[in-house]
């Protein structure tokens, strides 16, 4: 019984704030004086929709007419012959005032309204079902609740086109200023936020990059780790690299920190070799830091494995590490420019993957089917020995 008592107010607050933020239009028309057009990509808030209109039923007679539904499809909508559901409105479209996302209109309207001067009535399949006094009324709210049973939407909506033509030509006729407005309670066409599809932009990965002579270098973050002391080195302070031969080093200072990357090339690949770290404080400390696993590429490839590349090196006292987040680096062993870009990428992927190796297993099989059958087919022996009706019977011994 508790969970009835919460759960039920969690639902009405759930649909109250789904229709609290919906639009519906609103359309103007008769003796109007704002020169505000109607624009498609803008909503209009009820704030806005009170200033405009404060300008229009200041001193005029207003009559509203509200349906239950209605949507900016079902201005476009048509009957199976061709014909709009609103041809009297269409004509005035000239003349009129079209809000096609107007934020609560109703509460708007509701706000503006003098409570002396207003009267509410309703259309029902009998008509409407109030009559309203003509000399102290000054806006009037008549609510479509005319629908019959099994009639269609265009059906109902060109009722109400004719109907509002016939009451504000009735109404013009007797007050002569008429401002006449066409609504809703709710929209008639609603798409749920759950099932639209939004379009996102994918945040961009923050990484380091390192354009020094001879080198190109990606990280998403460097980490120097003194046992559990972990320094992020994000700010580079100085670098340089020397080449000799076969063999190139490249030192990269992070203020107190430098980091010396050796780099080999050997038949056709080059090699990531060793970090050396040197210290300046808190004390003076020099290490040759090794990979936990070999780091290597093609030459003229860069390596991007998309993993944690890790150099470690232990001494008596202490464990150092340095490690490489995300990386992608190549070195090319010559002298270049910040212009120059990675070449293809060796990803650490193998060729020979799990669907792979099940296609082939699968192929092995079939072909092993396929050759025992035809050994078994080569086998067959026909007869080559066949009896004569005129002479001796052939006798087989067992022998044979």
């Amino acid at each position: 019984m508790a969970f009835c008592r919460l759960v039920f107010p969690i639902l009405v607050l759930s649909v109250v704030s789904c229709f609290a933020n919906l639009q519906v239009p609103v359309f103007l028309w008769g003796d109007l004086k704002t020169s505000i057009k109607s624009n498609p990509l803008v909503r209009v808030t009820e704030s806005e929709f009170e200033d405009t209109l404060k300008q229009e039923i200041k001193d005029h007679f207003t009559v509203i007419f509200v349906d239950e539904s209605l949507s900016v499809e079902d201005f476009s909508r048509k009957n199976d012959d061709g014909e709009t559901s609103f041809p009297y409105l269409h004509a005035n479209i000239g003349n009129s005032v079209y809000l096609p996302a107007v934020d609560n209109p109703i509460a708007a309207l509701d706000n503006l309204a003098d409570p002396e001067k207003v009267d509410r009535v309703k259309l029902t399949e009998n008509g409407l079902s109030a009559e309203f006094e003509p000399e102290s009324v000054k806006i009037l709210f008549i609510t479509l609740k005319d629908a019959r049973v099994g009639e269609s939407r265009t059906s109902l909506l060109r009722r109400h086109n004719d109907f509002m033509e016939e009451m504000f030509t009735k109404l013009q006729n007797q007050y002569g200023n008429v401002v006449a407005i066409y609504t809703a309670d709710f929209p008639s066409w609603v798409v749920p936020e759950s099932h639209s599809r939004l379009r996102r932009q994918a945040e961009p990965l923050a990484l380091n990059q390192y354009s020094i002579n001879g080198l190109k270098l990606y990280v998403q973050d460097l980490i120097l780790s003194v046992n559990s002391e972990k320094t992020h080195l994000n700010t580079v302070s100085s670098q340089s690299s020397t080449f000799n031969g076969t063999d190139m080093l490249t030192t990269i200072g992070f203020g107190e920190n430098t980091l010396t990357l050796s780099f080999s090339q050997k038949m056709g690949y080059w090699y990531f070799k060793t970090v050396t770290l040197e210290q300046k404080a808190p004390s003076q400390v020099t290490e040759i830091l090794y990979p936990k696993e070999e780091v290597f590429s093609f030459m003229d490839m860069s390596y991007r494995c998309g993993q944690d590349v890790s150099f470690t090196s232990i001494n008596d006292t202490n464990v150092y590490s340095v490690t490489f987040s995300n990386m992608k680096v190549q070195p090319f062993f010559k002298d270049t420019n910040s212009s120059i870009v990675f070449g293809d990428s060796v990803n650490c992927v193998g060729f020979f993957s799990v669907p792979i190796w099940s296609g082939l297993f699968v192929v092995f099989i079939l072909l092993a089917i396929t050759f025992y059958g035809i050994l078994m087919m080569m086998d067959i022996r026909t007869m080559d020995r066949f009896d004569d009706p005129k002479g001796k019977t052939i006798t087989i011994n067992a022998n044979e």
